[in-house]
């Protein structure tokens, strides 16, 4: 209960990056905005945290008046049933928002977590529409757009294909990910357990390591400790075609 209580108190960055140097501006700024418009943006309405591995960040039906930004680090969104059975929802990474939800119903729809230590800027909105800057509400809605989108591609993979390509179709979404933030493709840090993995997409922890055997087997990818490398990307996306 203390770590929910605690998880926005943790140690805020000492030398924080403006709005105007930050790498994540076209996600969470408005485009077209003058200088002078983002400088009041940076002051008015953001706020960066820097979170340990595993702390949390906000819990399911708590009010929630901010929306973040992933800065660096990852996450997972997740639901808790009456039976304390935790259903893994979504994960995030670098230049993700998380808390959109909060726009319709003013709560938080799940709990998120940190998958390791990660830097989050919040946004405040209330005090980010008060602003009146062009561009924000539209922003807003283009990134609830692309969530729904991501959402309905989740669903459809999780019913319509095999087990071996539920697998693929999640590291090839997280390669894809990455290139789109101007990082590797092809060799990147997957933080979440094989049993987060399985839980998210609805397979077994020994199907989900089965799978990872084989792909590796099949000189298809190689793991070292948390880095995933993928040796053959089209081969694997031949695989899910």
């Amino acid at each position: 209960m203390n770590q929910i209580n605690n998880s926005l108190d943790e140690m805020t960055m000492r030398t924080p990056i403006h709005c105007s140097q930050c790498s994540m501006q076209s996600i969470c700024v408005p485009a077209g905005l003058v200088p002078s418009d983002v400088e009041i943006l940076d002051k008015s309405s953001r706020e960066p945290h820097l979170y340990k591995k595993r702390s949390l960040v906000f819990s399911e039906d708590r009010a929630l008046k901010s929306v973040f930004v992933i800065k660096s680090g990852s996450v997972k969104c997740y639901t808790i049933d009456s039976n304390g059975k935790q259903q893994i929802t979504s994960f995030h990474m670098i230049g993700d928002i998380i808390g959109l939800e909060t726009l319709a119903s003013g709560k938080a729809a799940t709990y998120c977590e940190t998958l390791e230590t990660s830097m989050l800027c919040e946004i405040k909105l209330g005090k980010l529409f008060a602003q009146e800057l062009a561009g924000v509400e539209s922003n807003l809605l283009k990134l609830m757009s692309r969530r729904l989108a991501e959402c309905s591609k989740h669903y459809l993979n999780i019913v319509n294909t095999s087990a071996e390509q539920k697998v693929i179709a999640f590291l090839l979404s997280i390669s894809t990910h990455m290139h789109q933030h101007g990082l590797s493709r092809k060799e990147y840090q997957l933080p979440m357990t094989r049993t987060d993995i399985a839980n998210y997409l609805g397979l077994a922890v020994e199907t989900v390591s089965r799978i990872f055997t084989s792909l590796k087997e099949d000189s298809l990818i190689d793991t070292r400790q948390s880095i995933l490398i993928i040796n053959n990307l089209s081969a694997l996306e031949r695989r899910v075609a």
